[in-house]
């Protein structure tokens, strides 16, 4: 089963992003890898990746995400989700895996 769609909310702001498709997948991991590096958490990184998966539903939200007013532990917890949705973390209790059925 497909992990359902999530909320994520930066400020007032928020949006429905779906499980992240193959290419979105490909488009983070870069910025993982890179990251993996860094000894500290990089907002810049965090924003990129909710901006992959904002852009495929939501392109004009992710252009314009660096003016959204949202604290650093509200785009943290975006991330979080996108990074579930994409498998690269593991699913919430209930949820099935990525690749289970």
């Amino acid at each position: 089963m497909r992990p359902a769609s999530e909320t994520i909310r930066l400020g007032a702001r928020e949006w429905s992003i779906r499980p992240l498709n193959l290419r979105q997948v490909q488009e983070i991991e870069p910025i993982l890898i890179a990251g993996a590096s860094e000894a500290k958490g990089n907002i810049s990184a965090a924003m990129a990746i909710v901006a992959i998966a904002l852009k495929r539903d939501n392109a004009e939200a992710a252009s314009a995400l660096g003016d959204v007013e949202a604290t650093a532990p509200e785009i943290a917890a975006a991330m979080a989700t996108v990074l579930r949705l994409g498998g690269f973390l593991p699913a919430a209790e209930g949820d099935c895996a990525p690749g289970e059925v």
